[in-house]
C-alpha cells in the first residue's frame, strides 16, 4: 500500500468527525495568503538522516475496544503481512426464530419509560472505558496499537466539573470538565431528542452518525428512564436494524445486542448497541468493520471500536 493511499482512506475514515468539513473560507484570501508565505525565506529545513517521515492519526471516533489487559500484538494474515490484535466479536446467542428488532427495542423502551427512580443529588458521576485504535504510517509502512483509556467525570448543574482519567495504564490525571454541547435537559420525545442530537450531528438518522451523536451524549447525561427510554426509540428506528441476541458485553454485565450497518465513516461497519433489558440503559457501543479496512492495519472483520459505560449517577 503506497502511504498516499493510506492517507485519503484515513481522510475518508473520519470525514464523519471533521468539525471544518463544510468550511470552505475566501478564495480570494487563501491566494493571497499562499502567495505571501511562498515570497517569503520559509525556515531552514532540518536534516533528516534516512529518517521517513511519520504520521500518526489517532482514530479515536472509530476505536475503542474494551477487553481486559489487551496488549498491542501482531497477528500474521498467512501472506507475511502482519495485522494489530483486536478483540474478538461478542458471543451472540441469538434467538431460534427470527425476532423483529424494533419491535422487540420498542418494548424494552415501554417498559423502561414506566420506571420510577429517585431523583438523587445536584452532582452527575459518569464511568466510562474506552479502548482505541491508532493508525501510524511512516513511508509505506502502516502500523496500528491498541490503547486504553479510563474515564471518570464529576459534572455540577452549571456543567462544569472534573474529569480523571487513566490513559494507557498510566497514573491518573484529573483536569477540567465540561458538558459541551449537551448541557440542557435531554427531551423525552424522541423527535426532540433527534431535533437535538442532529444540531451536532447531521448524519444522526444513521447507525454512525447515532453511535457518534450517543457517545458524546452519554458522557456528559445522568439520564432518567424517559430520558432512556426515548434514547432507546431512536435506536429502534434506525434503517436495517437487527436483532442479535442476548449477550454479554466486555465488562461481563448481560444485555441485548442490537445493530445496523453504514459507512458514514468512510468504511462499511456494523454499529451494535447493548442494552440492559431492565433497565432501558445502553451497557456499550460496538463498531466492527465488516467488507474492508482501508488504511487500518487489521484484518476484516475485526472489532475496531468499543465503549463500555460503567456507570452514570447523581450524587
Amino acid at each position: 500500500m503506497r502511504a498516499a493511499d493510506g492517507v485519503k482512506d484515513l481522510k475518508d475514515l473520519m470525514a464523519a468527525a471533521d468539525p471544518a468539513a463544510g468550511v470552505t473560507g475566501d478564495p480570494d484570501r487563501r491566494q493571497a495568503d499562499l502567495e505571501r508565505i511562498l515570497a517569503g525565506p520559509g525556515p531552514r529545513p532540518r536534516p533528516r538522516r534516512g529518517i521517513a517521515p511519520r504520521l500518526w492519526v489517532p482514530l479515536g471516533a472509530v476505536a475503542a475496544v474494551c477487553a481486559a489487559a489487551l496488549a498491542l500484538t501482531l497477528l500474521p494474515s498467512g501472506t507475511g503481512h502482519a495485522y494489530a490484535a483486536t478483540p474478538p466479536p461478542l458471543d451472540y446467542r441469538r434467538p431460534t426464530a427470527a425476532v423483529p428488532a424494533a419491535q422487540t427495542l420498542a418494548e424494552i423502551a415501554r417498559r423502561t419509560a414506566a420506571l420510577s427512580e429517585p431523583d438523587g443529588g445536584p452532582d452527575s458521576v459518569l464511568e466510562w472505558r474506552d479502548w482505541s485504535l491508532f493508525t501510524r504510517i511512516d513511508g509505506n509502512t502502516v502500523t496500528s496499537r491498541v490503547t486504553a483509556e479510563q474515564h471518570r467525570v464529576l459534572l455540577h448543574p452549571d456543567g462544569t466539573g472534573t474529569q480523571t482519567r487513566r490513559f494507557d495504564g498510566r497514573p491518573e490525571h484529573t483536569e477540567p470538565y465540561e458538558s459541551g454541547l449537551y448541557r440542557q435537559p435531554v427531551p423525552a420525545d424522541p423527535e426532540a431528542l433527534r431535533a437535538m442530537l442532529r444540531a451536532s450531528t447531521p448524519a444522526v438518522d444513521s447507525a454512525s452518525g447515532l453511535a457518534q451523536a450517543l457517545r458524546g451524549l452519554l458522557r456528559v447525561q445522568v439520564l432518567d428512564p424517559a430520558q432512556r427510554a426515548a434514547v432507546l426509540r431512536l435506536v429502534a428506528a434506525l434503517p436495517g436494524l437487527s436483532y442479535d441476541g442476548s449477550v454479554t458485553d466486555r465488562a461481563g454485565r448481560p444485555g441485548e445486542a442490537f445493530s445496523a450497518e453504514s459507512d458514514g465513516s468512510g468504511l462499511p461497519t456494523r454499529y451494535t448497541f447493548v442494552v440492559d433489558r431492565d433497565s432501558g440503559r445502553i451497557l456499550g457501543d460496538e463498531a466492527m468493520l465488516t467488507t474492508r479496512a482501508g488504511a487500518l492495519n487489521v484484518p476484516v472483520p475485526s472489532v475496531i471500536s468499543y465503549t463500555a459505560y460503567l456507570s452514570a449517577r447523581r450524587q
